[in-house]
C-alpha cells in the first residue's frame, strides 16, 4: 500500500538525518584518530630524539679514554651553558668537584646535530659530579676526591608520576648518572628569548624557562652542595608541566664499557704492573742484592677510598690493601738507595723508581681501591734479609712459595655492596673465598686462591715469587705463568735472571698486549 505524500516526506526527514548523525559520527571519529596519530607521532619523535641521545652519551663515556690522553672510560661531558662561542660545545669545566650540574645537551660535542622535540626545542641534559670529566680529581688531599670506577654512582633519583615511587634511584647503586629532558612547548610564564649564538636551537640558557615542576619536584634545578642527590619526575602532562625525559644509569654506562675489547685486558695490565711495581720495590734496597724485603700492607678501612695518600703502609700489617705510601716500611727495612719519587716514598706515581707512565697512572688512579695485597713472613719489612729460598711464604691453591700476592678484586658479586665507606671497608665486599679468610694472614703462610671467573669468584690473582719475578694464575688449569722474569727489561723469559745491581734503572714492564694471557 502506497504512503500519502506527507507520511513519505516525514520517513525521508527521518532517512536523512540518520545519515547525516551517521555522516558526522564517521567525520569526527576520523578526526579524533587523526589527532591521536598525530599526537602519537609526535610523542615518537621526542623520544627518539631523547634515546639518539641516550646513545650518544653513552658511547662518549665508553671512547672517553680515546679521545682524552691518559684518562679512563666513564666520563660524561659537562652541559652547555651558553660559555663557549659555538652552540652545543660542551663546557671546559662546570660547577665545583662532585657538583651535579644541568643545562643543554651538548650536541656538537656528542657529534650529533642539535637533537630536537616535537615542539623544535633543544634537548637539555643534567650530568652527576660523579660523572661529569670536570672537575674530577682523584689523587688530591680534599674530601671531593673521586674515583671513575664500576662502583662509581650516580646523583640522580627520578621519580614516577606520583612524585613517591622510584624510575631509578631507589637505592645508590640505581640511581641515574645522566637525565635528558625534552622541554616542550613554552607553557604560561616560561620566557624563552634568544640569547646570542642561539641559531640552532634559539631561546636562552635559563633552566626554568624550559623545565617544570611537578608534586613539588624542580626538573629545572640540581642541589649545588657535593656529593648531593637530586630528584627528578617523568611528571603527567598537563597545562602546568609538559616534560618528557630518559635517564643513564650506572649499569648503562658500565655494561657498554665492558664490551670494549681491551677493557678487561686493562685491568689485568693494572694488577700486573702494581705486581711488579711491588716487586721492584725489593730491589732497591740499600743492603744489597740479598734485601728483597716487600712492604707492609695498607689498612683494608681507610677514611677516603679516593685519595692515593690515604693508602699507607701499616707496621705489622701482613695483608690488606696494596700499599701507595710506604715510609713506614722504608724505615724497617733501611733506607732504600732509590727514592721512590721527588716528593716522598710513594710507589704508583710517575716518575717513581718503576717509572710510572701517566696512562698507567690514570689507572691507578681510579681503580686502587680494587687492589689488596698479602706479604710472606719472610719478606716482611721486619724479616732477617730473605733468601730465594722461601721459608715461610704464601701458597696459592695449596702450591707454591711467594713473597707476596697482589690481588685486583672483580665486579661486585650478588649480594655484594660498595656504597658506603664502611661497605668499602667490608674485605668479602671484593674478594672471594679464602682470599679474604686468610686476613690478617697473621702468619705469613696463608694459601690464596685462584679460579676461573664465575658468579661466585672473579678475583685476579697474580704472585711475586722468591726471586721478585711475577706470575699470574690462569684461568685453564693450576699452573703459574712467569710474566716478567727480567725486570730490567720487562720481557718474559723462561727462565730466572739476576736483579739489576742497587741504583740500576728500572725499565718498565712490556706492553699491555700480552697481559691478556691470564683471567
Amino acid at each position: 500500500m502506497d504512503m500519502p505524500g506527507r507520511q513519505r516526506g516525514a520517513a525521508l526527514l527521518i532517512l536523512l538525518a540518520l545519515v547525516s548523525v551517521a555522516v558526522i559520527y564517521t567525520v569526527v571519529a576520523g578526526m579524533n584518530r587523526s589527532a591521536g596519530d598525530m599526537a602519537r607521532a609526535r610523542e615518537q619523535k621526542t623520544y627518539a630524539a631523547l634515546a639518539q641521545a641516550k646513545a650518544a652519551l653513552i658511547a662518549y663515556a665508553v671512547t672517553y679514554k680515546d679521545t682524552h690522553a691518559n684518562t679512563v672510560p666513564g666520563y660524561l661531558p659537562c652541559p652547555d651553558r651558553g660559555a663557549s662561542t659555538s652552540e652545543g660545545v660542551a663546557e671546559g669545566t662546570c660547577g665545583s668537584s662532585l657538583v651535579s650540574v644541568i643545562g643543554r645537551l651538548p650536541w656538537q660535542t656528542l657529534g650529533t646535530e642539535a637533537l630536537k622535540d616535537s615542539s623544535g626545542e633543544c634537548l637539555w641534559y643534567a650530568v652527576s659530579g660523579t660523572y661529569k670529566n670536570s672537575p674530577n680529581a682523584v689523587t688530591t688531599s680534599t674530601a671531593t676526591s673521586n674515583m671513575m670506577n664500576w662502583d662509581t654512582n650516580g646523583q640522580f633519583g627520578v621519580m614516577d608520576t606520583d612524585g613517591t615511587s622510584f624510575l631509578a634511584g631507589s637505592t645508590a647503586d640505581t640511581r641515574a648518572v645522566a637525565v635528558i629532558f625534552a622541554p616542550g612547548a613554552a607553557l604560561s610564564g616560561q620566557v624563552r628569548t634568544h640569547a646570542a649564538g642561539t641559531a640552532n636551537c634559539g631561546g636562552n640558557y635559563t633552566a626554568s624557562a624550559y623545565l617544570e615542576t611537578a608534586n613539588a619536584i624542580n626538573n629545572s634545578v640540581v642541589s649545588a652542595t657535593a656529593s648531593a642527590i637530586t630528584s627528578f619526575i617523568a611528571g603527567t602532562t598537563s597545562d602546568t608541566f609538559n616534560d618528557k625525559l630518559v635517564y643513564i644509569t650506572r649499569a648503562d654506562i658500565w655494561t657498554a664499557v665492558k664490551k670494549r675489547s681491551d677493557f678487561a685486558n686493562s685491568l689485568r695490565a693494572l694488577t700486573r704492573r702494581a705486581a711488579e711495581c711491588t716487586a721492584m720495590y725489593g730491589t732497591q734496597n740499600s743492603s744489597g742484592l740479598t734485601d728483597m724485603r716487600l712492604p707492609w700492607a695498607s689498612a683494608t678501612v681507610l677514611t677516603n677510598y679516593a685519595i692515593n695518600s690515604r693508602y699507607n703502609d701499616a707496621t705489622s700489617d701482613l695483608s690488606g690493601r696494596l700499599s701507595y705510601r710506604v715510609e713506614t716500611s722504608r724505615t724497617n727495612n733501611g733506607t732504600n738507595a732509590i727514592p721512590f719519587n721527588s716528593g716522598g716514598y710513594y710507589m704508583f706515581t710517575n716518575g717513581s723508581y718503576c717509572s710510572y707512565q701517566t696512562d698507567e697512572q690514570a689507572w691507578y688512579d681510579n681503580w686502587k681501591d680494587h687492589l689488596f695485597y698479602a706479604i710472606a713472613w719472610n719478606y716482611r719489612p721486619a724479616a732477617a734479609k730473605p733468601t730465594v729460598a722461601c721459608g715461610t711464604c704464601l701458597s696459592i691453591n695449596g702450591a707454591g712459595s711467594y713473597a707476596a700476592v697482589v690481588i685486583f678484586a672483580g665486579e661486585k658479586l650478588s649480594g655484594k655492596s660498595r656504597n658506603t665507606l664502611a661497605e668499602k671497608g667490608v674485605l668479602s665486599n671484593y674478594l672471594e673465598g679464602r682470599n679474604f679468610t686468610n686476613d690478617p694472614n697473621a702468619g705469613g703462610n696463608s694459601n690464596y686462591e685462584a679460579a676461573a671467573a664465575s658468579t661466585t669468584f672473579n678475583d685476579i690473582v697474580y704472585a711475586i715469587d722468591a726471586n721478585l719475578r711475577v706470575h699470574c694464575h690462569p684461568s685453564t688449569n693450576g699452573a703459574m705463568v712467569i710474566q716478567n722474569s727480567t725486570p730490567q727489561t720487562g720481557i718474559a723469559a723462561s727462565a730466572p735472571a739476576p736483579l739489576a745491581p742497587p741504583g740500576a734503572p728500572q725499565l718498565p714492564p712490556g706492553p699491555v698486549a700480552p697481559y691478556a694471557a691470564c683471567p
